[in-house]
């Protein structure tokens, strides 16, 4: 008999949020880089002798469903072996894999965890050479912020032979595609195009800040980094001179006031840790990481990305690269684009609401909420602080 997998694979940003932090694991911990496709398993590992009629049964389940959801929840265990995403399943999802259990049943060996009413929906980020290393590993977890977003099924992914996609059930489309449309990126912007036209607008939640407390933002320090003062044409001789440069604007400005900080806080080889930096700044610091920030952070309040807050009759999403949610079209407060592209990334562009608090455009220092609505509400586009 063959040996089957289905699944539900990840695709976009919640793809590449778990890729990194399974990454940045592999790195930090030394342990196996071995592929693992960020994946919900439904059923399997499962054996038969009828594929044919496995794809059909599939099929004959999932033509029944269509907007099917679930959430991410922080991370745990199973016991010293596994790591894995928390997922909150829908009743849909429950109920789709009941499903699927009870059709393929009665020509499938199943294993024995898809008999378990107490199904546990996980996916796996670190499975191997952990042993030695999970109470580290776990440490490290404890400061690492999953996005809180809602995700949807869009395909029931089909493993087949050699661990390769044989097919998958489109829940868009409504029907079966071959391995070779499974990949095809004209086909899944096909299946994005549906899905959109049914999806509900991105829910995001946002933290009250009374507005008559001060509020900075900042991004993209790059403590360390010596290619980032050649590389954005930063007005400084040497890393020495922008390191204090950095720390001394920061504490003028900052005293006992809350800060955002929206990634990449260190970078460069040699570069000294993340706490080292943060000893050293002022105010009540809550940090989203960049793609550079792979430190255990103790010295911070560690934040997701897409991370909604209200201050006075403004709301914003404070995150690192620009990627607007889907049906929000509200104000992004962002760093990661430097000073790159100006045109399309400057430090207030009104037409696609986005603030770029890049260490650049604010003058190497945290600016305020306050000086930022001020600048808003004149209605102009800004490229940097100066105008």
């Amino acid at each position: 008999m063959t040996n089957y997998l289905i699944e539900f694979r990840f695709s976009g940003y919640a793809k590449e949020a778990i890729m990194e932090l399974k990454n940045t694991i592999s790195r930090n911990f030394h342990v196996t880089r071995k592929k693992i496709v960020p994946h919900i398993s439904l059923v399997g590992s499962l054996y038969t002798n009828d594929e044919k009629k496995l794809v059909k049964e599939i099929s004959n389940v999932a033509k029944h469903y269509d907007i099917i959801k679930f959430k991410l929840d922080g991370f745990d265990r199973f016991e010293n072996r596994v790591i894995y995403v928390k997922i909150v399943p829908s009743e849909e999802l429950k109920q789709l894999r009941l499903d699927l259990v009870e059709k393929l049943r009665p020509f499938c060996k199943l294993s024995e965890y898809d008999y378990d009413q107490d199904f546990t929906f996980h996916a796996t980020i670190v499975l191997h050479d952990i042993e030695r290393k999970f109470d580290k590993i776990s440490e490290f977890l404890k400061t690492w912020k999953i996005p809180e977003i809602e995700l949807t099924v869009l395909r029931i992914t089909v493993i087949g032979r050699n661990s390769r996609i044989l097919c998958e059930y489109d829940l868009m489309q409504k029907k079966v595609l071959n391995r070779s449309e499974s990949l095809d990126r004209d086909v899944f912007k096909k299946t994005i195009k549906i899905f959109n036209e049914k999806r509900d607008p991105s829910e995001i939640k946002f933290e009250e800040i009374p507005s008559n407390e001060q509020v900075f933002v900042l991004s993209d320090t790059h403590f360390d980094h010596s290619n980032v003062i050649r590389f954005t044409h930063r007005p400084f001789s040497s890393v020495l001179e922008m390191n204090h440069e950095l720390v001394s604007n920061w504490n003028k400005a900052v005293k006992d006031n809350r800060v955002y900080f929206l990634g990449d806080l260190a970078f460069g080889r040699g570069r000294r840790p993340i706490d080292h930096w943060l000893e050293k700044l002022g105010g009540k610091i809550y940090l989203l990481r960049g793609n550079h920030d792979t430190d255990i952070i103790r010295r911070a309040s560690v934040i997701p990305n897409r991370y909604g807050i209200q201050y006075g009759n403004y709301k914003f999403l404070l995150m690192h690269e620009p990627r607007r949610p889907f049906g929000y079209d509200g104000w992004i407060i962002h760093g990661d684009k430097h000073n790159i592209n100006l045109i399309k990334y400057p430090f207030i562009n009104q037409n696609n609401k986005t603030i770029n608090v890049s260490s650049e455009l604010v003058n190497y220092t945290p600016i305020s909420l306050e000086k930022i609505i001020l600048l808003i509400d004149t209605g102009r586009s800004y490229i940097t602080t100066e105008g």
